[in-house]
C-alpha cells in the first residue's frame, strides 16, 4: 500500500490511540459492507459464497462478486465451482487482473503451463496489485528450475511492494538453492530489515549455516525457535542449536511477557478522547480513541476497542485520511485476538480483518480491496505479536508496571519491533491549558515504510489508575509532530470526523 506524507505523519499516531467498538468487529459508522463483504471478513467463506453468487445477476460489474465465489470456492478445493465462477468473470471482463491471477494458479495446478504462465503475465499488466502474480510467476518458474526468469519475476514484485515479504524468503531460497549464498544473505537480510517473518528467519540461518558463518547461522536460528516454536523447521534449527550447545538463544531483545492478573484489567469503559495533531504550527488533523466496553471473544475476557483518524479537510491537496481500525485484546495480556481496518487514505480503500490464533501460531489477513474483490493472506505468528495501532494498550500496561519492553508489532501484514522504555520520570506537560506532572515513556519503531516512515518518540501518561495518555511527539523523516489531548471545544466539535 502507498503511502503519503500526510499519512506517514497521522499514521505513527496510532500508538497513542484507542478506541470504541459496536455490536460487531467490523460495525463503524463509516463502513457500508455488503452482507457478503462483512460474511468474508467475519470468516464465514461459504455465507460469502453464497451471497456472492447471489450478487452476480445484479451487480453493475459482474466479474467482481464471480471472481470472490471463485477465489472461496479455490481456496475450499472446490474447482468446479472454481471454474465455473471464474469463467464467468472472464467472459465479463477478459481483462480483469485478480481473475487472470486465479486462472493462472488453475492452470498451474493442471499442469498447463503454458496457459499458466501467459495468464499470470497477463495479469501482471491489469492487476491492482502486481506483486501477486509476479511472487506466483517467480514461484512457478523457481518450481520448474528455470531460476534466472524466476529471479526476474521476483526482483519485481520486491519492486512493486517491498513489503509483500514473501517474495525476500523465497528469493533466499532460491540463491541457496543455485549456491550464490551471499546473495542469499544480502536479500534475507534486506528482508529482515522489512519483517521478521519466519521463513526469512530461517533461510537467512540456513545460509550462514552453509556458508561456514556458524555464529551468525546460531543467531538466527535462535531466534526463529524462540519465536516460531509450532513452525514445521522448528525441530531442525533447535537440533542444529543443540549440536552446538546453545540453550540461551538470541532474541533481538524479545522477551516473553510477564505473567498478569486481574490488576491488568484496569481500563475504563466509556473513555472517549480526541487528540490535536500538530505538524510545526499546522493541526493536520484528529485522532478519536474510545473504549466502549469488554466482552467474551473465543473463551477470552476481552475489551473492544476503537481508534479513528481523520485529516484536516483544508489539506485535501496533500491528503484526505478517514479510517476506524477496532480491535479485540486480551484483557490481562493486551494481546491481540482481531484486529479490523477500515481504510481511506487517499487512494487507498480497502477493508481488513487480521486474527492471531495463537494456538495454532497461524497469522490470517482477509481483504475486501477497493474494487471489492477479496484477498487472503496467511503467514506464521511470531509469538507475543501485536498489531500496530493497539501498542497503546501496551504502552499503559508497561506505565502501570514499571518496566521497559520490546514489542513485536503487526504493521501493513508485517512483523517489526518496537522499543518502549519506561524511564521511571515524571514531567511536566501542558493538557487542556493546565500543567500536569506525567509519566514519560521514549523509544523507537523500526518499521521500514514504503516513503521510510519510521522514527524515535516520546509519549507522556497520566498518574492515575488507567494510565491515560496525555501527550506524544514523533521525529520521523519529515520532522517532529505532536499530539496533545485536544480541548474541550475541539473534543466537543470533533470537526474533522467525516
Amino acid at each position: 500500500m502507498r503511502r503519503t506524507q500526510l499519512k506517514s505523519i497521522i499514521v505513527f499516531l496510532s500508538f497513542w490511540s484507542f478506541c470504541s467498538v459496536s455490536a460487531a468487529i467490523v460495525d463503524t459508522p463509516e463502513a457500508t459492507l455488503s452482507p457478503a463483504q462483512r460474511e468474508w471478513l467475519l470468516d464465514n467463506p461459504q455465507k460469502a459464497k453464497q451471497l456472492y453468487i447471489s450478487e452476480i445477476d445484479t451487480s453493475t460489474r459482474k466479474e467482481v462478486p464471480a471472481f470472490n465465489a471463485a477465489y472461496i470456492s479455490y481456496l475450499d478445493g472446490d474447482f468446479p465451482d472454481t471454474e465455473k465462477y471464474l469463467n464467468i468473470a472472464l467472459s465479463e471482463n477478459p481483462k480483469y487482473g485478480p481473475a487472470l491471477f486465479l486462472k493462472g494458479l488453475i492452470e498451474y495446478d493442471r499442469r498447463n503451463l503454458k496457459n499458466s504462465f501467459n495468464s499470470l503475465r497477463k495479469s501482471i499488466k491489469t492487476h491492482p496489485h502486481p506483486e501477486l502474480p509476479n511472487y506466483y510467476l517467480g514461484k512457478f518458474l523457481y518450481e520448474r528450475k528455470r531460476y534466472d526468469e524466476a529471479i526476474d519475476y521476483l526482483e519485481d514484485a520486491i519492486s512493486d511492494f517491498k513489503l509483500y515479504t514473501f517474495s525476500y524468503s523465497l528469493l533466499g531460497q532460491l540463491y541457496i538453492e543455485i549456491n550464490k549464498l551471499d546473495k542469499a544473505i544480502e536479500i534475507l537480510e534486506k528482508g529482515f530489515v522489512y519483517s521478521h517473518d519466519a521463513d526469512i528467519i530461517y533461510y537467512l540461518a540456513k545460509a550462514y549455516e552453509l556458508s561456514k558463518q556458524t555464529k551468525n547461522a546460531i543467531k538466527y536460528y535462535g531466534l526463529f525457535a524462540y519465536l516460531y516454536p509450532q513452525h514445521p523447521n522448528y525441530q531442525q534449527a533447535k537440533q542444529f542449536l543443540d549440536n552446538h550447545h546453545i540453550t540461551k538463544y538470541w532474541t533481538n531483545r524479545l522477551e516473553p511477557i510477564p505473567e498478569r492478573g486481574e490488576s491488568a484489567r484496569f481500563f475504563p469503559a466509556g473513555e472517549d478522547y480526541v487528540y490535536s495533531i500538530h505538524w510545526g504550527p499546522i493541526r493536520v488533523g484528529e485522532l478519536n480513541t474510545k473504549i466502549l466496553g469488554s466482552l467474551e471473544y473465543n473463551g477470552i475476557d476481552a475489551y473492544k476497542v476503537q481508534f479513528s483518524m481523520d485529516s484536516n479537510p483544508a489539506l485535501e491537496f496533500i491528503a484526505t485520511l478517514h479510517s476506524d481500525y477496532i480491535t479485540i485484546v486480551d484483557q490481562r495480556t493486551k494481546q491481540t485476538l482481531r484486529h479490523y481496518l477500515h481504510l481511506r487514505e487517499n487512494k487507498i480503500i480497502a477493508e481488513k480483518v487480521y486474527d492471531y490464533d495463537r494456538e495454532n501460531g497461524i497469522f490470517k489477513c482477509r481483504t475486501v480491496h477497493k474494487d471489492g474483490h477479496i484477498d487472503y493472506l496467511e503467514k506464521y505468528l511470531p509469538r507475543d505479536c501485536i498489531d500496530g495501532t493497539s501498542i497503546l494498550f501496551y504502552a499503559r500496561q508497561i506505565v502501570s508496571e514499571c518496566r521497559t519492553e520490546i514489542v513485536l508489532t503487526t504493521i501493513d501484514e508485517t512483523f517489526v519491533q518496537t522499543d518502549i522504555q519506561f524511564n521511571d520520570i515524571k514531567e511536566p506537560i501542558e493538557v487542556r491549558g493546565n500543567s500536569e506532572y506525567a509519566y514519560k515513556i521514549s523509544g523507537e519503531s523500526h518499521y521500514k515504510g514504503i516513503v521510510g516512515f519510521t522514527g524515535k518518540f516520546r509519549g507522556w501518561f497520566r498518574d492515575c489508575e488507567a494510565h491515560l495518555p496525555v501527550g506524544s511527539d514523533f521525529e520521523i523523516w519529515v520532522g517532529r509532530i505532536r499530539i496533545s489531548m485536544a480541548s474541550v471545544e475541539e473534543q466537543q466539535l470533533h470537526r474533522y470526523k467525516r
